[in-house]
């Protein structure tokens, strides 16, 4: 209140409270994010602004269009749901004729799609209540795109892309793109140029797997995640000492499998934890 009445005396108007949450990537460990999000608004912290990648602009979309612990728990209920409806086909033999036949994924995508129709709350992702930025990457150049508008189901399938995984989406600028995960997994850059007064990361990044927990899946996306984490911890640097930031991760012990939807209530119940401690320490 000093700080208001010192501005307003000499003409200045203090700034108004920009809280951007941030919803990283990270595929099934998305889930965690419903946790976390529930534990912040129990607390009273909500967003005026929302960015998200991959999974986290699954869930970012939902929150972005009705900030309430009641859609915290209709998100909650669609990740439960995912448990006996995986988005993701596990046929190891349709996944080697995929390979042979020189096919751009292993997957058609389809069920995602479907999931997506079924659960997205607008049509475009500009009729949001509160602003949502989703990003995607383009296939043609590498190049980080942000979508404020546009055809929800498409950018979310587009955004959810992961390389190989899932067939690249035709967007509205002609290009074809895939996850945005892969050129900014916590897209902390762009964040911070929306000017935020406090931000608020939900961090479920996938971590590198022990021996005994890899798959043929999390080897081949090894140099990604390598990749990934590096930009981010670039981008960390990039954050301005000053500003506000709740950092809310996963505990890095025993990280698992990030793509058995199984998992899915563990996690969630994991993400609230994590929330629960960060809050605590405020």
């Amino acid at each position: 209140m000093a700080l208001r009445g010192f501005l307003r005396r000499f003409g200045r108007q203090a700034p108004q409270p920009n809280t951007v949450f941030v919803l990283s990537g990270g595929a099934v460990r998305g889930a965690a994010q419903v946790g976390m999000i529930r534990s912040l608004f129990e607390q009273g912290i909500f967003p005026d602004q929302v960015v998200g990648v991959s999974a986290g602009a699954l869930n970012g979309i939902s929150i972005a269009h009705s900030p309430t612990l009641e859609q915290v728990g209709d998100l909650e209920e669609v990740w439960r749901s995912l448990v006996d409806k995986s988005p993701m086909k596990s046929n190891i033999v349709r996944t080697v004729a995929s390979i042979m036949r020189g096919r751009p994924s292993f997957d058609s995508g389809q069920k995602l799609r479907q999931i997506i129709e079924e659960q997205v709350p607008v049509a475009d992702i500009g009729d949001t209540t509160i602003p949502f930025h989703a990003g995607t990457t383009a296939a043609s150049t590498g190049r980080l795109c942000w979508w404020r508008h546009g055809p929800a189901v498409d950018i979310l399938c587009a955004s959810t892309a992961i390389p190989g995984v899932f067939p690249a989406v035709e967007l509205p600028d002609g290009d074809m793109h895939l996850d945005g995960g892969i050129v900014s997994n916590i897209p902390l850059r762009y964040a911070v140029s929306l000017r935020p007064t406090r931000m608020v990361v939900l961090d479920v990044a996938s971590r590198f797997l022990p021996p005994g927990k890899q798959t043929a899946l999390s080897l081949m996306l090894t140099g990604f995640r390598a990749a990934a984490a590096e930009l981010t911890r670039q981008q960390w640097q990039d954050v301005p000492s000053g500003l506000d930031v709740l950092h809310i991760e996963m505990p890095p012990e025993d990280p698992d499998v990030d793509y058995d939807f199984d998992d899915a209530h563990h996690l969630i119940v994991q993400g609230g934890e994590a929330a629960d401690r960060v809050l605590e320490g405020l």
